[in-house]
């Protein structure tokens, strides 16, 4: 199953749906030169051994406006 680039929240939902066990990684920028926005998307998935999804997680950057 595909995850990356779509919102965690309907990520997290067909996960569910498929009995498959997840775990959530956030990741952020060290500088935040723009403010972040509240939606979590998936930017990396990996599967191990025991078919665990390892999900890394960023907030999308909002432009500012000069």
């Amino acid at each position: 199953m595909d995850t990356v680039a779509q919102p965690l929240s309907a990520v997290i939902c067909k996960l569910k749906q498929e009995n498959i066990n997840y775990t959530v990684t956030m990741t952020q920028p060290s500088r935040t030169m723009f403010q972040l926005q509240d939606t979590l998307y998936v930017i990396r998935q990996q599967s191990d051994a025991n078919g665990i999804y390892n999900l890394t997680v960023a907030a999308k950057m909002g432009k500012e406006v000069f």
